[in-house]
């Protein structure tokens, strides 16, 4: 029920596979067809011609004979395969049950599905000048066969759409195609497939019973009944466990090798043979022939009352706006490929590609939506849109920033600011530290500014916090501002508030409630980590600090990770011109090739970064396999004494890869004695990250997760940060059933009530033993936990099923290991690139696997490294393709406003006024 792609190694053996494969057409041939504009262009339509075809695969189209020849040789590659399957339950009620209508429903989904990869994923390589690029062309040749069955013979109506590599240029020459956008939006074609066979399917009178991601089957067929018939499914499961991995968690590539290595060899039955053993095998899984016939009799029946018509549109245009809010929340600029897929999954079997179509272009008509081009990772462009939304955020912040410019008084003058830097650098100098000439200036620039909003941007470890931050904090509580210290996460708000002796608060908190100062009194709001702000929060913001008469002082990095919602408002903002002091000088780096791979990792040099790593700032160790990489990393990690390991931060990218390597490093340091004494076992709480769109969303919720309210809900016998359990899911109400700890009832309807303010958490099974590190999830306040925050575990009482546990400060507290206040709580020896950002260590073990698209790129390698203050060890698959991976993914997020992707500034703007030069000269170096 997937879309598989498998690229073909030879033209004979594509030929061959696809011509000889026969499950239930009359003349032995299965049933084919030509698709695509590049297929018209060539006059091909109808049934496939089998010497048509095996020219095509070896690259002879149009009069032109594509490929390279290489030492005399020429090399073609004849295409890809797109598989698209269809529901067990529709191939048994097809094949078994005999409505062949499924099978033209499929074919018509089957259509649809190539029509998008036409439209969103053709292109080719053409080399402008020195540059090669990709070119959308809009058109295919697609040679589609269908097939009925399984290779073990079990019902399974699919089709092998075998893509040719050859696609028509805006010149009319046929070139060879770009087939990466197919590779990577595998999932995506099998969603728009599934979506538009639901809606088929629905048409034709079924009930379907609708999954997550597009997932669905005909209401009536039971889960024995499919189970039945899918033991070439179970074989691959079967094989997936052997391995140590499931089908809901392998990787693509490790469920093509459990299918390969389970895959028999074909074989050719009688079709009336096939069809009486089947319904035999339905016989016996309690589907019988009356229980068949009249589940296809009730389905003809309801399709000959069904209406559509004005119901669809309207459910296509809310599909539609669901979907851009979700995708919405999280960028700037979205693909219309992913709007399509996206809204399909909202109207799964009530709205189709075409009425989806026809809404966007709706909404862009509107003003809803606006046309954008949208930039994947790698830079390659394709059609894209941008929410009204997000283009007014973004507004209203640059028109927020433009008006703050000269409203305000400067909080000392030019004289008293250069005199407070000179103490405090010859403070600084007499402890060991030296200021630079950055420090200097930025701390009189801010002091001095007109402005309501400045910024402060500084390279990881530049000692941002500890000298500009902290001088500018106590020059302005001297001279009546009250200063403020914020930052986007509670971790990093902490840090910075204990640096500056001041409470430190979450943005977020604050927006909701403000620190007010006396109505006289002027506030500045110091805001670290300011990348991390989204261009909503950031709008908000800056529209609270006019309200409350406060400065903004942003303080980050460009160059590190962004916000994981939409927006780059810190870049975007200094690329409009806001007042914006430069720090560069790198102090953090006690070590000088570790220093020098850092300074290569912010100019986008990847090969000289690992290569001073390699030479003294570190080290790089190359290993093929995963599992051994993350092995050798384990047994490194618990190879170090105690103290070594508190100072040794382990960073791998994603959330998956971070479980699978804690635990080997927990199973490691059991072998070596560091984690004793016995385990014990609960279900941890792991924030579900919903957009609000999704938690308006029934089929974003599972049966056991917990939900808390972010408010009071009296008349539904909520209080606010209560944890409830979900017992059951009605999606088409959009009710659910919630239960508190002392078992109260909860009917939760989320498009009444409460779906805007609440957080959602998923049950993780977590083992505790003594010594473990671990990290707390979630802000509790009154408990004294702040998300982010590390604790060690100090003694468990398995029976009481309770444990003690030491914080960073020396602090014991006793969790209730059953209690959901208690089982905020993950492992602490792992974190992703965003989670360490804004943490640093003395040596620093990254994980970076080339192929990680979506998780290695220059920003994340930057932050990784430059947490480090003595070395940096890159575990990889392989040195040169990380270099090359890293170069071409430069982690750029774009905006709603551009069209491009947000470069960096060209220029950050800094000033040193006349009078500070004289000042400087008149007080000494020190000043």
């Amino acid at each position: 029920m997937v879309a598989s792609v498998l690229a073909l190694n030879s033209a004979a053996q594509a030929s061959s596979y696809y011509e000889t494969d026969d499950y239930y057409a009359d003349d032995g041939l299965s049933p084919s067809h030509w698709h695509g504009k590049g297929a018209e262009q060539l006059a091909l339509s109808g049934d496939v011609d089998r010497d048509v075809f095996r020219e095509l695969l070896e690259g002879k189209v149009g009069g032109q004979q594509l490929g390279t020849v290489r030492d005399g040789q020429l090399e073609h590659r004849p295409g890809w395969d797109v598989t698209l399957s269809a529901p067990k339950s529709v191939s048994i009620m097809a094949e078994v049950a005999g409505d062949r209508r499924l099978i033209e429903a499929h074919d018509k989904a089957v259509q649809t599905a190539l029509a998008h990869v036409e439209a969103h994923m053709a292109a080719t390589r053409v080399r402008h000048g020195g540059v090669v690029a990709r070119e959308a062309t809009g058109n295919l040749i697609v040679a589609s066969f269908q097939h009925g069955t399984s290779r073990n013979q079990d019902p399974q109506l699919h089709t092998h759409n075998v893509i040719m590599n050859a696609t028509q240029d805006a010149d009319g020459a046929w070139r060879s195609l770009e087939p990466r956008a197919i590779y990577q939006l595998q999932k995506q074609i099998g969603a728009i497939y599934r979506q538009e066979m639901a809606l088929k399917v629905g048409e034709l009178g079924y009930q379907i019973e609708v999954g997550k991601e597009s997932l669905f089957e005909i209401g009536g067929v039971s889960a024995d009944v499919i189970s039945a018939f899918s033991t070439r499914s179970a074989e691959i499961e079967a094989a997936l466990n052997q391995r140590g991995t499931s089908r809901d968690d392998a990787s693509a590539a490790e469920k093509q090798v459990a299918a390969l290595d389970t895959r028999q060899a074909k074989t050719v039955t009688d079709q009336a043979s096939l069809v009486a053993n089947w319904r035999e095998t339905a016989d016996r899984a309690g589907f019988n022939e009356p229980a068949r016939l009249s589940l296809v009799r009730e389905a003809r029946a309801r399709a000959a009352v069904a209406e559509g018509g004005a119901d669809q549109s309207r459910m296509a245009e809310r599909a539609v706006a669901h979907a851009a809010d979700k995708l919405g929340e999280r960028q700037s600029v979205f693909s219309v490929a992913s709007l399509h897929e996206e809204a399909g999954r909202v109207g799964l079997g009530k709205v189709g590609y075409a009425q989806i179509k026809a809404a966007i272009d709706a909404a862009v008509g509107k003003g809803d939506l606006a046309d954008r081009t949208f930039i994947d990772r790698r830079g390659a462009e394709f059609a894209g849109l941008a929410t009204r939304q997000n283009i007014e955020a973004e507004t209203r912040l640059l028109a927020a920033e433009r008006i703050g410019r000269g409203a305000l008084t400067p909080i000392a003058s030019p004289l008293a600011a250069a005199k407070a830097v000179a103490v405090a650098s010859r403070r600084s100098e007499c402890e060991g530290y030296a200021w630079n000439a950055n420090q200097r200036t930025a701390t009189e620039q801010l002091l001095t500014s007109r402005n309501r909003i400045t910024a402060v941007q500084g390279y990881a470890g530049t000692a941002k916090t500890t000298t500009v931050l902290a001088t500018f904090a106590r020059e302005a509580s001297a001279r009546g501002v009250s200063v403020i210290a914020l930052a986007p996460t509670a971790s990093a708000a902490m840090v910075l508030g204990e640096a500056l002796g001041i409470r430190g608060d979450t943005v977020a908190r604050h927006m909701l409630a403000p620190e007010k100062p006396t109505p006289v009194q002027p506030a500045a709001w110091i805001v670290d980590e300011a990348s991390l702000l989204s261009a909503r929060d950031t709008a908000r913001l800056f529209d609270l600090a006019e309200k409350n008469n406060a400065r903004v002082v942003l303080v980050g990095d460009v160059k590190q990770l962004g916000s994981v919602e939409a927006g780059a408002a810190f870049s975007q903002l200094q690329n409009a011109g806001m007042e914006t002091a430069e720090l560069s000088v790198i102090v953090r780096q006690t070590n000088v090739a570790t220093r020098e791979a850092v300074h290569a990792s912010i100019a986008g040099d990847a090969k000289k970064a690992l290569e001073a790593l390699d030479r003294g700032g570190g080290a790089i160790i190359e290993t093929a396999d995963r599992a051994s990489r993350f092995a050798a990393i384990a047994e490194h990690y618990a190879g170090l004494d105690k103290v070594d390991r508190a100072r040794t931060l382990v960073i791998e990218p994603s959330r998956e890869g971070r479980d699978a390597l804690t635990a080997d490093i927990r199973s490691a340091l059991v072998r070596s004695g560091a984690l004793t004494g016995p385990a014990v076992t609960l279900e941890s709480l792991v924030n579900k990250g919903l957009t609000r769109a999704e938690a308006r969303d029934p089929l974003s919720y599972d049966k056991g997760d917990v939900v808390r309210f972010s408010r009071d809900y009296a008349d539904k016998g909520v209080g606010r940060g209560e944890p409830f359990r979900v017992e059951s899911i009605d999606p088409a109400k959009a009710a659910i059933a919630l239960k508190s700890e002392d078992g109260r009832e909860v009917d939760w309807r989320l498009r009444q009530w409460g779906a805007g303010n609440v957080q959602v958490f998923e049950q993780q099974r977590l083992e505790l033993r003594t010594g473990d590190s671990i990290r707390f999830t979630r802000n509790d306040r009154e408990a004294g936990r702040v998300n982010g925050a590390r604790a060690q575990v100090v003694a468990i009482d398995a029976e009481a099923r309770t444990a003690d546990i030491r914080g960073s400060r020396g602090q014991v507290q006793t969790l209730q290991l059953d209690v959901a206040r208690d089982r905020h709580i993950s492992h602490g020896y792992v974190d992703t690139a965003f989670a360490a950002q804004g943490r640093t260590a003395e040596h620093v073990i990254v994980h970076a696997d080339s192929r990680a698209t979506n998780l290695v790129d220059q920003k994340s390698f930057y932050v990784g490294i430059s947490r480090a203050k003595q070395s940096a060890t890159i575990f990889t698959n392989d040195c040169a393709k990380l270099v090359s991976a890293i170069n071409e993914r430069a982690g750029t997020v774009q905006t709603a406003l551009a069209q491009a992707a947000v470069s960096e500034p060209a220029t950050l703007k800094t000033t040193t006024s006349a009078l500070s030069k004289a000042l400087r000269s008149r007080f000494g170096a020190g000043l």
